[in-house]
């Protein structure tokens, strides 16, 4: 009963704003918004088929690669321009890559969401606009060395590390979670943030690197300062 609920809430709010932009914007705008009402929902109907789901929610622009290898939870909602790609080849280099996306994902516009290796996302993740996560560098600059005489594009791609963010974690705008890293659950990071390593559950971090500011305590039930 409360899923046919919020389906007809739904359905209800799209005729409002439908309604609203008749009348603020005449026919040719609302013939425009049903169109691509109606494209979006075939569209969503094929992806949910591929993923496996139920429902799915993609906007559009979307460059999805690899599916085959992408395991979605159920009602993800992702907006415009959204770059999920599992990579199974590149310049000659083959991989066995693997992304986890749980239940109830709310991912803004323009999201990158790129594995070589395994990228892992929990349930209830929310991602503001231009979110970066990935879990491979164009070169290796740690253990084997690539040489800045060769083309970016042209460095093979490494693939032994994962990238795993828990439940309830919200990502700011133009935050970049990096290769190796882990992000525990309900953690919140601050905009334009670049995560490296591991962040704590139960922290807010910001800056470049991310540094945790405060922690939640239990006890209290209150966002404490970090000293």
């Amino acid at each position: 009963m409360d899923h046919e609920e919020t389906d007809h809430e739904a359905v209800q709010n799209t005729l409002n704003r439908l309604i609203r932009s008749y009348r603020e914007n005449g026919l040719f705008v609302l013939g425009s918004q049903l169109a691509s009402i109606a494209l979006g929902s075939v569209r969503n109907r094929l992806i949910a088929r591929t993923l496996r789901v139920k429902k799915i929610r993609i906007g559009p622009r979307a460059h999805l690669r690899g599916l085959s290898c992408v395991d979605m939870g159920e009602d993800c909602q992702a907006g415009a321009g959204l770059w999920l790609e599992a990579v199974t080849q590149y310049n000659g280099q083959t991989f066995s890559p693997r992304i986890t996306i749980g239940d109830h994902a709310r991912i803004s516009n323009f999201v990158h969401i790129a594995a070589t290796n395994r990228v892992e996302i929990g349930d209830n993740v929310l991602m503001g606009s231009k979110v970066v996560i990935t879990d491979h560098n164009h070169g290796q600059y740690t253990n084997g060395h690539c040489s800045p005489h060769i083309a970016p594009s042209l460095r093979p791609l490494d693939h032994d590390r994962r990238v795993v963010i828990g439940r309830n974690v919200w990502l700011g705008d133009g935050v970049a979670v990096t290769p190796g890293a882990t992000i525990g659950d309900g953690c919140v990071i601050g905009a334009n943030s670049v995560v490296v390593g591991n962040i704590a559950p139960f922290t807010i971090a910001a800056g470049v690197p991310a540094q945790p500011r405060k922690v939640f305590t239990f006890d209290t039930d209150k966002w404490s300062d970090i000293t």
